[in-house]
């Protein structure tokens, strides 16, 4: 039976395979999940017997041409893939089968249609609002990557480590034009507006949420979207539409 209400489930990838989506032909992987558990009143309650299963699609590419980096990361942490070959999720795809996930399942309106989706895909028992901080691999690898670059736009001299200050001095009030922050926002809010400023009459459902995803991504990277604040949202209600790549 097709999931039929919005929530954080647990599920298990009974059917995992990638293939090109769309009219641009962009690395797609469609997975469809067996709901085994759903998260009720903050406890995790059995109802795998009202067999309930539902498809999201994780695109691997945007209409740019670059890596969906959203999707490509969400993937890695969730299937413990180390994100090399595109095809390992398909290849083991019988193994995954009892590799349990956690998916959140929201209610979307696209072109006048709703429609129930998978938005977001986390690790198994995934808490919101966790800090992430890089095991020892990890900050090799984001040493290794980025160190360079930014010694070579920022130059000069490294700069010490800082030093305790005891309790802070309250900050200065702001002049009188200084811009106030964006409002908060619900998700449900930006999304609203971010459609609207795509081109929804060239773009599909598929490559307006490659978009979503890229640009959140590019806000408030490291943070998954079920990790934002209301305020977190008005930024990304007031900014996101701006950084829309038009294609």
């Amino acid at each position: 039976m097709l999931a039929n209400r919005e929530g954080l489930f647990h599920a298990y990838p009974v059917e995992i395979g990638l293939d090109q989506q769309g009219a641009n032909k962009l690395a797609c992987y469609s997975i469809r999940f067996a709901i085994f558990e759903e998260l009720q009143s903050g406890q995790w309650v059995d109802v795998a017997g009202e067999n309930m299963d539902i498809s999201g699609w994780f695109y691997l590419e945007t209409k740019a041409g670059a890596v969906n980096d959203f999707a490509v990361e969400a993937l890695k942490a969730a299937f413990g893939w180390d994100g090399r070959d595109p095809f390992w999720l398909q290849d083991n795809a019988e193994a995954l089968r009892e590799h349990p996930v956690q998916i959140k399942l929201a209610f979307e309106e696209y072109n006048g249609s709703t429609s129930l989706k998978v938005q977001f895909l986390n690790p198994y028992g995934a808490t919101g609002g966790a800090v992430s901080k890089a095991d020892d691999t990890t900050r090799r690898e984001i040493t290794n990557r980025l160190a360079p670059r930014l010694r070579a736009l920022t130059g000069g001299t490294p700069a010490p480590a800082p030093k305790p200050a005891g309790r802070p001095t309250p900050p200065a009030a702001a002049p009188a034009a200084t811009a106030a922050p964006p409002k908060p926002a619900s998700m449900e809010q930006a999304w609203e507006e971010f459609c609207k400023h795509c081109p929804q009459e060239k773009w599909d459902r598929q490559a307006v949420e490659a978009e979503w995803f890229r640009i959140l991504a590019e806000l408030f990277p490291g943070k998954q979207p079920d990790q934002l604040s209301p305020a977190d949202w008005g930024v990304m209600l007031a900014e996101g539409p701006g950084r829309i790549i038009p294609f």
